[in-house]
């Protein structure tokens, strides 16, 4: 039983690191991102619902390991994820791109399991702010993060913006839920300039008065009964070319083409009639 995987490879490892070191801080494993993983888990859900699972090989039954995460409201489907992104991240060490995805969303659900906490119990300031401290960010001033965070994700902003974003709307009390039948892409917000955690703290009427503008920044008409495709449609089109010329509607987009070189031929033939005289 010593020697067998508990949950699986990344996992396992990470726990067995975090006890070597845990008293001995200067250890360079403690600052290792598993292991780090595991210290937030531990912050999370207190350190009784992460090892003891660990030393009675229980993965899946009551009191073990996906029931202990499960319990602030964390689903089955995010507990596999966060297992599989783990050992993802376990077995790519020198692939970037795998490397890379797993980093972020590894944080991301560690982010969610925060939150989830929060909305049943008390967490002080404090805490965040030590669960904070096991993110990585530009800011951090532990050399061995700050190496990771530059290898994986340099300037990228992505996790702060995330956690920014889950607690705000946490304490601001707003429920997407309560918007979901007027709120559109959330690239759409950001390709316009919005602030898509600003635009969901607002009131339905402002919401929809901030739709109306970011249809009009996709030159697509609000009487449109074809908006929502028109939209998703000048979306993918921003992202490729920029604001270039287009009205949202590709066949219109198509006839103002034509059109142009239309032009263009008509004023080489004039230009060669003139020429010719």
């Amino acid at each position: 039983m010593e020697d067998s995987i508990f949950v699986n490879d990344a996992i396992n490892e990470a726990i067995k690191k975090y006890i070597e070191c845990k008293d001995k801080p200067e250890n360079e494993n403690f600052d290792s991102f598993l292991v780090i993983v595991i210290r937030a888990l531990i912050l999370i859900y207190g350190e009784l619902d992460i090892m003891n699972p660990y030393r009675t090989h229980n993965e899946i039954s009551l009191g073990g390991f996906d029931a202990n995460l499960k319990k602030f409201g964390l689903s089955q489907d995010l507990v596999d994820e966060f297992k599989q992104q783990c050992l993802i991240f376990y077995q790519n060490e020198n692939n970037l791109t795998e490397e890379k995805t797993s980093f972020l969303k590894i944080q991301e659900i560690l982010i969610d399991m925060l939150v989830m906490k929060k909305k049943h119990v008390f967490i002080s300031d404090d805490e965040i702010k030590e669960f904070q401290n096991l993110l990585y960010f530009a800011e951090d001033s532990n050399a061995k993060k700050l190496e990771l965070y530059n290898k994986l994700t340099p300037n990228s902003k992505e996790i702060m913006n995330y956690l920014s974003s889950q607690l705000f709307s946490l304490n601001h009390n707003f429920n997407l839920r309560e918007y979901k039948d007027i709120v559109l892409d959330k690239e759409a917000y950001q390709l316009a300039g919005y602030n898509i955690v600003e635009v969901m703290n607002m009131k339905e009427d402002e919401i929809l008065n901030i739709n109306n503008k970011v249809y009009h920044f996709f030159r697509i008409k609000e009487t449109d009964k074809n908006k929502e495709k028109r939209l998703a449609s000048a979306i993918l089109y921003y992202k490729k070319y920029g604001n270039a010329l287009t009205s949202g509607n590709g066949y219109v987009d198509t006839l103002l083409l034509a059109s142009v070189v239309a032009t263009a031929f008509l004023v080489i033939i004039l230009i060669a009639i003139n020429l010719a005289r």
